[in-house]
């Protein structure tokens, strides 16, 4: 039986069930946390098991309300993948080729459109996302209009990506801010405000993308981490690491940032997640912690789960297409 939990009594709940920080032992109950409100006195101990292996998301606007989609602006049945074989970084000084996922009628509409940028694990490569299924699940829930359209973009990381190396020295976050990005926006046309990006990733990955987004809530307000393992390691300067930022930084509290994590119960990633999820909840962060009742860190969980991670990106972006800004103007 699920039990659907929100709201404050979830801020205090997720206070019992994960101990203080950062002693608290790693419990894999399939679980989903939901804090939308900062605690405002101590719980009492409590062990009323939290049974839920479904996310409910709670975000900080307004969701765009279940309409109607009008008909579909025309004939096509998928989208297209669109390969940047040849990306030589100046930052990086290697090939950090990327692909670039347009929605169907994309090319036919003049629309601008929101972005995510999804970032692979560590010992795979851009191709990933796809093998997880992502193509398809975009083109039928953007088709039956149960999914708002987007481009999604999904880069290499490269030896960078690979290193704890932060600015002010060349870093994956300077390739992703100076040189991705603004090439996106150049050749696509992209909705270039945070509201309408999201960054994400698995793994290594969602420790990159965490990294980024909380500290740059103004390039990018949707931040998924998909089994993200965060290190808490000397190399890993304090400005640099979410598990310090959840702690410290004083902008998160103001940013307003849409915050996702989840694992599966077996998963390795498990305790560094729960971790950062405590240091969240302490300060009254808002964000969605699931952790699934099966599912080991592995390509088999994530792609379970794939179509949920679309969900939460897109959640309070617009379905209909004749809503989106013109890419004939300038981007609101």
């Amino acid at each position: 039986m699920r039990r659907l939990i929100s709201g404050m009594a979830v801020g205090l709940m997720i206070l019992v069930c994960l101990g203080c920080d950062p002693l608290a032992p790693y419990n894999p109950t399939p679980i989903a946390i939901v804090v939308t409100n900062p605690p405002t006195q101590t719980p009492t101990p409590t062990h009323t098991p939290i049974p839920s292996p479904t996310a409910t998301l709670t975000p900080t606007q307004t969701p765009v309300p279940t309409t109607v989609v009008t008909p579909f602006p025309c004939e096509e049945e998928k989208g297209q993948i669109i390969e940047f074989k040849t990306n030589e970084s100046a930052i990086a000084n290697e090939n950090l080729r990327y692909r670039v996922y347009t929605p169907p009628c994309y090319f036919q509409t003049g629309r601008r459109f929101p972005l995510v940028i999804l970032l692979h694990g560590l010992s795979y490569r851009e191709q990933q996302w796809e093998q997880l299924g992502l193509i398809d699940i975009l083109n039928t829930n953007i088709l039956n209009g149960s999914l708002a359209p987007m481009l999604v973009a999904m880069p290499y990381l490269g030896e960078i990506g690979q290193l704890n190396q932060f600015p002010p020295q060349p870093s994956y976050e300077w390739v992703v801010l100076e040189e991705l990005l603004p090439a996106l926006e150049r050749d696509f046309c992209v909705w270039e405000d945070a509201a309408h990006r999201g960054i994400g990733g698995i793994s290594r990955g969602g420790f990159l993308a965490y990294s980024i987004g909380m500290r740059h809530p103004d390039m990018f307000g949707n931040l998924g981490s998909h089994s993200g393992f965060y290190p808490n390691t000397a190399d890993i300067p304090a400005a640099f690491n979410p598990l310090e930022l959840a702690l410290n930084s004083s902008a998160l509290q103001e940013a307003g940032l849409r915050l996702y994590m989840d694992n599966g119960a077996s998963d390795s990633a498990g305790p560094s997640q729960q971790l950062l999820s405590s240091r969240l909840t302490q300060r009254g962060i808002a964000h969605t912690y699931v952790v699934n009742a099966t599912g080991e860190h592995d390509n088999d969980y994530w792609s379970a789960h794939v179509s949920e991670y679309l969900d939460f990106y897109a959640e309070m972006w617009e379905r209909d297409y004749n809503r989106l800004p013109s890419c004939a103007e300038p981007s609101p």
